[in-house]
Formats: C-alpha cells, structure tokens, sequence
C-alpha cells in the first residue's frame, strides 16, 4: 500500500516551516566542524529535493552522504534523522532493500524511535509480511500518536484479513489502536472495537471487555454484543445504552454533527444515510440527497465523472436509490443506481455501483440487464469477482442456462474463501438445506465468525421480497427454523426481535 502524499513531514515530526529546516535537528550551541556541516546541508538538500519527487536524485545523495567517513562527526540526533530520512525516501521510490536497510541502520542506533519503527511497519505491508507488519505498527503506536491521522481503515482491514489465522498478533495491534484512541476519520471504529472484544473473551480478558465495549455504539455492532451470550456480563440488554434503535438515533445525530463539523469528510454524510436507512427514515435519505440529485440530472448522463471523493457521491446516489425502492418507486430507483455508475474515485468502472445495480436487476428478473451490467467491468474484479459469478448464477438460472449457471455455481464453491459472504445464499440458491445449515453451524460454532452470523439471524422489520429473490429468502427463513440451526444459535447466543432493517431488508 503507497504512503500518502503528505508522509514525509507527519513521519519526520518536523518542527520547523519545512523539511530542510527541520529534519536535522542539531541543537544551535553544537558546533559543526565544516565536513559534518556539509553533510547535514547535504541531507536537507535531499529531503527538499523528496518533498518535490525527486525520490532518484534524494536517493544519490543520500548514498553518497550515509556512506562518508566524515558522517561520524554529525551529531547522534541528526545521523539518526538522515537515516529515517533516507529510509523514507527509498520506501516512497520503491527500493524497498534500501528502505530497509535505512531503516534497520536507525533502529540499530535507537529502538524506540517510533519514526523509524512506523516506516518499517509500512515497508513490510510492501514486502507482504503482514505479521511483521501489524507488530510494527503496535509498537510504533505504543510509542507515539503521531501517526493516527496517517494509519488508515483499508491498511488495518487488509493486515486484519491477512492475519486471520493469527488472533494474537490481531488483538495486539488492535490494542494498540484501542490504546491511542484511534478513529476512522473521526468516528468510532466500532467493528474493529467490536473484533477486539471477541478476541479479549476469547482469550479470557474480561477485565478489557468493559472498556472496550463502552466505545462501541453502532446499532449493528450493539446487535452482534446483544446476541452474543460471550458478552453476557457486561451487556445490560434491558439498558438504553443496549438498544439498537435507540443507538441508530444517535449513531445519526453523532454523524450530523460530524458532517456539520467536518465537511470534507465525504464519507460522513454516508454513513448517515446507510443508518437512517436502517431505521427506516426514507425521507430523510430523500431530501438529504435532493441537492445532489438535481445536480447531477442536469450533467451529461453519459459524462463519466472520476475524482477525489467521487466514490461517496456514488454511495449516496446508491443510499437514495434504496429509499426510492422501499418508497415503492422502482422505477426511479433503477434511474438513480445507473446515475451511481458514472461516479469513482478512478478511471475504472465503479465495480460496487455496477454489482449493485446488477443485483436489482436479477432481483426484478431482468437477467439479460444484469449481464449487460456486468459486461462492462474488467476482466480482473480482485474482492469482488465472487459478486461477478455470483450473479452471473443468478442470472443464467434465470435464463434457465444450465451450463453457464453450473460453470459460475462451481466457481463459487471451489474459491470458498473469496466467496464467503456468500456461499450460504449459494447453497440456498441451489436448495441444499442441509448444507446451508451445516454452513451456519460452524459459523455460529467459530468463535470469530460467531458474531456476523448471529447478526444475520435476528428478526428484523422486513420489505417484500422482489420477484427473483422470493424464493431464497423463502429458504432464508425455513433454514432460520431448522432444529439443528435453533440448537446451535441456543448454544452460544439468542435470536430477538430488532426495531431495524438489517443489512438484507427483505429478511
């Protein structure tokens, strides 16, 4: 993953008006003999010469500024400062065995400099050792807060996917996060919180569970604690606190503010709208996004728009489409999904927008749509290849082509690890009960996977079923009732009633 833009002076902490100036902090009563006072201009040179891209022409210098003998007689906090420097500017180019050794060099001379700790934690993202990685950036955070605003959701998700059979290392890096009070462009992470809990009462840390359970207030994540009899002990269900509708208002009331407050942040108004939606607000998603809808009617409906932040707006397209469909408007709906296609954040097709859209089509039964949809995307999805096939199963068995639906059915089955969000609606699709319920067993049985599945399973305000999806949500609810399936949630959690929509509003 790169480094931001705006790295190099977060990661040198510099003090000064800018990086030359400061990156060397010699203190003004040491005297510099004319070699060391070379070097030193030399070395802020290169950091200038970074800070404008010239990683290559930093590069040169630093090698040749850490490689002469006169380097010994800078003082020790500014040879360090060159090393992290130098370590930064070869990670920022690419040379990740440089990188390294930079980095190494200055952790040789001291340990606890967090600057040189977090670097490393990034260059090993880069070498694909995420257990390196992950301890790296726990012991850079139990040094310093500096670098939160610098550590983003999609690094700590992609090290937490990694590490999935690595609970320890995940619990420590999440501690560390947890510790320093970290957030996600200012809100609460409450699934990660949520993911710390389940490995502190998995490893028998019931003196953390209080604390971290009093910074998770998300509706969706309060649901999964409620549910889940591991929690028993600290969640008063009978509470307000408790309460996933109640914690839905504010969760939406704590969001306005955020928006109110911090108006570039996209992903804000977001959130907003996916938790009103939840609580069954359509209105309000409607006229919070009237602006937005009137000004992208009156733009080119072919134009494709990509730009910074183009993504939210793309989401909130989507969050108005879903309540023009719960308003009973379909039409305008489906209008309003395919005005979401045009908006990214690059040049590529908006993959979500078009898996989305696709998926209302299978749902209307209008599968041809759907492929028609789905042909414009890249051959290569990464994640999201399973939605690709997933749908294509849909839509073929629609087309009753058997040979097609067969092909994307077993593509599914055997990649069970990139299609596990949704292998069970696999096994519904193709009516294999008893598999489906094994399914759900070892996921309530799986002490990670407990909490997702308990959430699913709660009984919440429901839509109609479209057309397509009415006989799979059929299935949904007989799995739901199974004795086997009751037996295993009974075991480990409850099923209640929930004043929301969950995240499928047809179940």
């Amino acid at each position: 993953m790169p480094l931001r833009r705006h790295a190099l002076a977060l990661l040198l902490a510099l003090a000064a008006s800018s990086a030359a100036s400061a990156a060397i902090s010699v203190a003004s009563d040491t005297p510099l003999n004319a070699d060391a006072q070379r070097l030193v201009d030399s070395v802020a040179e290169a950091i200038m010469q970074s800070d404008r891209g010239d990683t290559l022409g930093a590069m040169i210098v630093f090698e040749r500024v850490l490689a002469d003998p006169a380097l010994s007689q800078v003082p020790a906090d500014a040879r360090q400062d060159a090393w992290v420097a130098a370590g930064m500017t070869a990670l920022k180019s690419g040379q990740q065995a440089d990188a390294e050794r930079y980095l190494r060099t200055a952790l040789a001379a001291r340990d606890d400099d967090p600057r040189a700790v977090y670097l490393l934690g990034r260059l090993q993202v880069q070498q694909q050792k995420p257990r390196d990685a992950a301890l790296s950036l726990a012991r850079s955070l139990q040094l310093t807060d500096r670098f939160n605003d610098d550590i983003d959701v999609d690094l700590i998700g992609y090290l937490l996917h990694q590490l999935k059979d690595d609970p320890a290392t995940r619990r420590t890096l999440l501690q560390a996060l947890f510790d320093r009070k970290w957030q996600n462009k200012g809100t609460e992470p409450a699934r990660l919180w949520r993911s710390l809990a389940t490995l502190q009462a998995e490893a028998g840390e019931q003196d953390r569970l209080a604390d971290t359970i009093a910074r998770i207030d998300d509706p969706v994540q309060l649901i999964a604690l409620r549910s889940d009899k591991r929690f028993d002990r600290v969640v008063d269900r009978a509470s307000p606190r408790f309460d996933p509708a109640l914690a839905a208002r504010r969760h939406t009331d704590a969001l306005r503010v955020a928006a109110l407050l911090r108006p570039e942040e996209g992903v804000l108004p977001v959130r907003m709208a996916d938790t009103l939606l939840m609580t069954g607000d359509n209105a309000a998603v409607i006229a919070m996004t009237d602006s937005i809808a009137a000004s992208v009617q009156a733009q080119d409906p072919t134009a494709q728009r990509t730009y910074e932040g183009a993504d939210n707006l793309a989401w909130l397209l989507s969050y108005r489409a879903g309540a023009q469909r719960r308003l009973g408007e379909m039409d305008a709906a489906l209008a309003t999904q395919t005005q979401a296609l045009r908006f990214h954040d690059s040049d590529a097709p908006n993959t979500v927008q078009h898996l989305l859209l696709a998926g209302w089509q299978m749902s209307l039964q209008r599968p041809q749509q759907g492929l028609d949809t789905l042909a414009v995307l890249p051959a290569e999805l990464g994640f999201w290849e399973f939605g690709r096939h997933w749908l294509r199963l849909i839509a073929f068995r629609q087309l009753d082509d058997r040979t097609q639906g067969d092909a994307a059915r077993d593509w599914l089955l055997g990649h069970p690890d990139d299609a596990d969000l949704i292998l069970l609606d696999v096994l519904l699709e193709e009516n294999r009960m008893d598999e489906a319920a094994a399914r759900l067993i070892a996921k309530l049985r799986a002490p990670e996977e407990r909490g997702d599945a308990l959430v699913s399973l709660q009984n919440y305000r429901t839509l109609p079923s479209l057309p397509g999806d009415a006989v799979r949500d059929q299935r949904w609810r007989q799995l739901k009732q199974r004795a086997d399936v009751r037996a295993a949630v009974q075991a480990v959690g409850r099923i209640e009633r929930v004043d929301l929509f969950g995240s499928n509003p047809t179940r």
